[in-house]
């Protein structure tokens, strides 16, 4: 397979000080599936043009590790005619990147540019123009067996604890003046930091409450007062697994604990990792306010409101958002899928370590369940689903068919092919690709994706029993998939459960 890696990978790749963990894996895969890597004449125009002549005979001296096309595709009529107008010379190289890959003399593009990833999607050709985490996460889905390593849970640690001088915080200390004695000063303070096996930081996240006399005054337009959270470090690194969403749950978890009216951040621009966190952001709701001015350097200023719905959004848009005004289904899951797909939910008789590994789906918010059932049909982006763990022992569901967790239907999908479905449920779903072709041979004809955002786990857990002494399942029977359940029926179960959910209206 050839694989033309775009200027800024190369630039990542080759600059003398890391700046993107997953530079590694990328070339890890490459190498590993014997995949050739290939430049394109105006990437190495580009890489030539930079003005510091040091860097520039690093590249050339390294240029010989790719393999360079030495000729440059013509253009066909049927490309240029869906091309948008070029504003400048970047605009061209993209253009020419593009049709690299739509004339097929290259299998795969990849690109931290959203925006040429963005513009694959009019050639139809998304699946090929991929970024550096697209690529690493298809390759650890396709290829479990390779992964030489396991991810580690996210968990609190005390700053003093963590080695300031670990190269992961070295962006940090190049963006902020005086990052390391901040650091220091919050020893006795708790963060969310996530290691591989190899006790390498590949993400961290440090929050705070802020309330109604905070100073904005650095924020430009300034804030009204509000009890907000404040995003004060936030780190990911590109790992193949879901990982940026599992720290998004985290952050949303803390502000409805916190009762805050609003969440921010404030970013710098200047590096692609940081582009693609605010993409992360922005997928979730995140909108741009402004900028906040201090020392020398300009960040952007992001917000997601609390407490309000804006209908004319998707679901994962306006979530932690949730309407308490929708049909409300009981979904029934296997042991076997049930916790690999919900860790959240983990039974107290489940072992822990079974569900700390390698495996994307269990890191990632929103998630795909598969069905061909009729009463799927009956369901609508914003409709609520409790999870039911059947049981496993004859004789015994009654007291070990339970229900866990609560979801709500970010969308319903009908893939139009086979391949089509392996794509939608990449690293989202418990299905192996086996199982999912399975699927589509037997039920192509009415196999639904329903893909959903998990919310929270029940405080304690409805047993089958219970259910049927509430009349909320019919007694000696067991819930069908996405039976639906009346508004009264879900308030029991939330009394049962003794769960607290925070609706924005009810």
């Amino acid at each position: 397979m050839k694989v033309l890696l775009d200027t800024n990978v190369i630039i990542h790749r080759e600059n003398t000080k890391a700046t993107n963990y997953g530079i590694g894996l990328l070339f890890y895969w490459l190498d590993k599936l014997n995949y050739e890597k290939c430049i394109h004449p105006y990437v190495i125009e580009e890489l030539r043009s930079l003005h510091n002549k040091n860097i520039q005979d690093l590249y050339d001296a390294k240029l010989a590790a790719y393999t360079e096309l030495h000729t440059v595709a013509k253009q066909t009529e049927d490309f240029i005619v869906k091309l948008p107008f070029e504003k400048s010379h970047n605009d061209a190289v993209d253009n020419q990147l593009l049709f690299e890959v739509y004339s097929g003399r290259v299998d795969v593009l990849i690109t931290e540019d959203k925006a040429l990833r963005d513009k694959a999607r009019l050639f139809s050709i998304r699946n090929k123009v991929l970024s550096i985490n697209d690529f690493i996460s298809i390759c650890t889905a396709e290829n479990p067996s390779l992964i030489s390593y396991k991810m580690l849970a996210v968990k609190k640690e005390y700053f003093g604890n963590i080695d300031i001088n670990n190269p992961f915080f070295d962006t940090f200390r190049s963006d902020y003046l005086g990052f390391n004695e901040w650091f220091a000063k919050k020893s006795n303070e708790e963060a969310y930091i996530c290691r591989t096996e190899k006790n390498e930081i590949i993400g961290f996240l440090y929050i705070k409450t802020e309330d109604e006399k905070e100073n904005y005054s650095e924020i430009e337009p300034t804030f009204n007062p509000k009890r907000r959270l404040k995003i004060g470090t936030f780190k990911i690194e590109t790992s193949g697994f879901r990982l940026g969403e599992r720290f998004i749950k985290i952050i949303f978890d803390n502000a409805i604990a916190r009762h805050v009216d609003e969440i921010y951040v404030t970013l710098f621009e200047d590096r692609p990792e940081l582009k693609a966190l605010e993409d992360l952001l922005s997928a979730w709701g995140f909108t741009r306010h402004g900028v906040k001015k201090s020392h020398s350097k300009e960040e952007i200023v992001l917000i997601k409101q609390l407490n309000t719905y804006n209908e004319s959004f998707s679901v994962k848009y306006n979530f932690p958002n949730i309407l308490y005004r929708r049909n409300k289904f009981i979904l029934p899951i296997f042991p076997k899928y049930h916790t690999t797909l919900l860790p959240d939910s983990k039974l107290n008789t489940e072992n822990e370590v079974d569900f700390i590994d390698n495996v994307a789906h269990r890191y990632a918010l929103d998630k795909v369940y598969i069905s061909w059932s009729s009463n799927s049909t009956n369901t609508q982006p914003g409709d609520l689903i409790l999870f039911y763990r059947t049981g496993e022992n004859e004789g015994r569901k009654a007291y070990e068919s339970v229900l866990t967790s609560l979801g709500v239907i970010e969308s319903i999908y009908k893939p139009k092919s086979k391949n089509e479905l392996l794509q939608i449920c990449k690293n989202r779903s418990v299905f192996s690709k086996e199982e999912l072709e399975k699927f589509w041979n037997g039920h192509s004809w009415n196999l639904s994706i329903i893909k959903f955002i998990f919310v929270k786990n029940l405080t304690k857990r409805p047993i089958l029993k219970e259910l049927w002494e509430r009349n909320i399942v019919p007694e000696h029977k067991g819930p069908r998939p996405f039976d639906k359940i009346s508004d009264e029926q879900f308030n029991n179960i939330l009394e049962l459960s003794e769960t607290k959910i925070t609706f924005t209206e009810k």
